[in-house]
């Protein structure tokens, strides 16, 4: 099934274009994962137990660099593996599941913005599980989804430091609203609010890629069947579609040579 990669396929890796995937599970930036997963326990009781700020504060932003870490690592080293595709993600949105349950416990945000980015997470869960039964691919990340892991992220470690507070722009007195009326918030307030409605556009992204066909599938599903199921699925990326044209038009030619 492997063909000219049967030596990798002995190895445990997976042949992609331009990248090999590994079946190992011990590795660093897998540990490292591990270490951030670890770490959200902590994070939570310190806050919500002892609200100790600054510890909780310290946690949160170590954790945080186990994910920008593990990322470089895995790709400065070649160590990227199946388990760590998987599992990074799923951590991400565990992080940002615990962190906002946390800060709400605290009653540092409003209980909707608690509901909204819980409800988009579930949403994407649902997608990225339709996209796959259905379309038999995954869902490709975008620079406005990073941006607004950044925002949150960001926001979140302003909250859970309890710092800079910024005055109110005394617009309109809502409860539900903080900072918009004369009492000062956080600042991790308003980041708070520019990452909702980053993620809100993202899902629709998201949704609207994620619900109809790719012009890639034809491609994918023709290359699968010449070169075998351990080439990876093109993204819309047209760089990759180029490489996996080549592959494919390399392999051609090489029969034609052999007959």
């Amino acid at each position: 099934m492997c063909g000219r990669d049967n030596d990798a396929c002995a190895r445990g890796k997976v042949t992609f274009v331009g990248q090999e995937i590994s079946n190992r599970i011990l590795t660093i930036p897998n540990l490292l994962s591990l270490v951030r997963l670890l770490l959200l326990p902590v994070f939570f009781v310190l806050l919500v137990r002892y609200e100790n700020n600054v510890l909780s504060f310290i946690t949160l932003v170590v954790a945080s660099l186990t994910d920008l870490v593990d990322g470089f690592i895995a790709r400065a080293t070649n160590t990227v593996t199946k388990l760590g595709k998987m599992l990074d993600p799923m951590i991400d949105r565990v992080f940002i599941l615990v962190g906002v349950i946390a800060i709400y416990m605290v009653d540092r945000i409003p209980l909707w913005i608690l509901v909204v980015l819980i409800g988009r997470d579930a949403s994407m869960f649902v997608l990225a599980i339709h996209q796959r039964r259905k379309y038999k691919r995954d869902l490709s990340v975008v620079f406005l989804g990073k941006l607004t892991t950044t925002l949150i992220m960001i926001g979140f470690c302003s909250l859970v430091l309890h710092w800079p507070v910024l005055p109110g722009a005394n617009m309109v007195n809502l409860s539900f609203l903080p900072g918009w009326g004369t009492s000062s918030t956080l600042l991790g307030t308003w980041l708070l609010y520019l990452g909702v409605i980053c993620s809100l556009i993202t899902a629709g992204i998201y949704f609207y890629k994620g619900t109809k066909p790719s012009s890639d599938d034809g491609l994918a599903k023709a290359l699968m069947a010449q070169k075998g199921s351990h080439v990876l699925q093109p993204s819309a990326s047209p760089s990759q579609k180029e490489r996996l044209r080549y592959a494919s038009d390399s392999k051609k030619s090489g029969r034609n040579k052999g007959s």
